[in-house]
């Protein structure tokens, strides 16, 4: 039933967003959408692991159901090993090919053929539930989730929503000389001391704050964030490909599904190295050497007359190192956790991973490289002296260009300074990815060995039978 109201849901958010003009409208849709989208996430992995694996999810994740012992313990984080991979690899494929279809879908057509695809989606999902999945009562009389509850998720989500609004929005804004930054920060923090007391204070807080004292938990933050950080390399194609290759958004987005590639090569690997037994620190320093090698690509590859075919190794590179340590992050996060903390791990997990990380890794990334592009665009323009023969003939051949082309003196000047503007411009835009990719891959081998230095124990159990 729940996954039936919630298609149906998104069917109608859909339609609101195909038929309306309002950016307003648009916007809350959108909201309404990822909130629904989210939630029926989980019940989606539920079933996944249900009928794929014939694991009955919901024991796994009741506090008191732990495994008693050792064995049981290395049982399950086994079965975890093996499992865990093969759901993060089919919900990444997922969200690739969608990224693909709206891409193919905004270009062909309009963007409003995206919503009706997704209306389209979601009948057939209804029509395939309704006749497939047998009707399960809820257990319990009362919905878990009270107002009460609702409210401290609203007060988290508003901390998170600042949070990013700051991080995308600060170098667009010049930061806090602009009053929205500034309000955002307000935001921010009144809102995450609010969350804090609320969950501190609480009888029954819905997020354990001690959850943090596990090191699994510990060592999987900081993977998480150390991989979105220095995931956010994965710019460097695109803009390569944007400014030297001057391909427009559909080629970008065909050539993005060689990532399908490294995300299966990755899953083999775990797979593979889970069953052989092999040790998590070195599958983590695998992912991140793999990140390395795919900067170090592209640092020897941008150029100003560079292969589009050839762009596909380091996205294949990439998504390999991205897939061994997407999936096994969670896997020695969840070692030996009591079930008590799973819910508030899904909650930091999904934070850090969606939402802390890549909006300091997007901002770190796109703020470092304006500022190396525009370091660089000022030290190249020098070097553009009409005293330079070179540059002097190019200018004048420009010119005698657009002249022929029936432009007058003046807008034959303006062209011919536009071009040489536009050189300067892509040189210094290669040169800031190529000396940006470079620290990236020396950011991946401190990683790579800070990984194999730090011990990765596992918890060790107090009380037999008490988890």
């Amino acid at each position: 039933m729940m996954c039936i109201v919630g298609f149906s849901r998104l069917f109608a958010l859909s339609y609101v967003c195909a038929k309306t003009d309002s950016i307003f409208l648009l916007a809350v849709c959108s909201l309404l959408m990822g909130f629904v989208r989210q939630t029926l996430l989980m019940v989606n992995l539920f079933t996944l692991i249900k009928y794929a694996f014939h694991i009955e999810a919901t024991y796994n994740v009741t506090p008191g159901n732990e495994p008693n012992t050792e064995e049981g313990w290395d049982k399950l984080d086994k079965e975890k090993t093996s499992s865990m991979p093969i759901i993060y690899f089919f919900f990444m494929i997922l969200g690739q090919m969608g990224t693909w279809l709206t891409a193919w879908l905004a270009y062909s057509y309009e963007w409003q053929y995206v919503y009706y695809f997704m209306m389209g989606a979601m009948s057939l999902a209804i029509v395939i539930i309704f006749f497939t999945m047998p009707f399960h009562r809820y257990p319990q009389s009362k919905f878990p989730i009270n107002f009460s509850k609702f409210g401290n998720v609203v007060v988290f989500s508003m901390m998170c929503c600042s949070f990013i609004f700051i991080m995308v929005y600060g170098k667009v804004l010049d930061w806090y000389s602009h009053p929205y930054i500034r309000i955002a920060t307000v935001v921010c923090v009144v809102f995450t001391l609010s969350f804090l007391y609320l969950e501190h204070s609480r009888r029954s807080p819905y997020f354990l704050l001690d959850a943090f004292k596990l090191k699994s938990i510990q060592g999987g933050v900081l993977l998480f964030l150390g991989l979105m950080i220095l995931n956010s390399s994965q710019m460097f194609v695109n803009i390569f490909v944007g400014v030297g290759m001057k391909i427009d958004n559909w080629q970008n987005a065909t050539l993005g599904n060689w990532v399908l590639a490294g995300y299966f090569a990755g899953l083999v690997m775990a797979l593979f190295s889970g069953a052989k037994g092999i040790h998590l620190k070195w599958l983590f320093s695998l992912g991140f050497v793999l990140i390395g090698m795919s900067s170090l690509f592209m640092y020897f590859e941008v150029q100003n007359d560079g292969l589009l075919e050839r762009m596909k190794y380091p996205i294949v590179i990439r998504a390999t190192g991205m897939m061994l340590l997407y999936s096994l992050t969670a896997v020695y996060a969840n070692q030996r956790m009591p079930y008590k903390y799973l819910s508030t791990w899904v909650c930091i997990m999904l934070t850090v991973r969606m939402i802390v990380a890549p909006g300091i890794g997007s901002a770190l990334s796109s703020n470092v490289f304006q500022e190396r592009q525009q370091y660089y665009v000022t030290r190249f323009a020098q070097d553009y002296d009409m005293t330079t023969p070179e540059i002097s003939t190019t200018y004048q051949q420009t010119m005698a260009g657009m002249k022929m082309q029936g432009k007058s003196v003046t807008e034959a000047e303006n062209m011919a300074a536009m071009s040489l503007k536009g050189k300067v411009q892509v040189q210094a835009t290669l040169t800031a990815i190529k000396e940006m990719a470079g620290w990236t891959f020396y950011g991946c081998l401190v990683c790579a060995g800070m990984v194999l230095a730090v011990p990765w124990t596992k918890r060790k159990l107090k009380v037999v039978g008490g988890g």
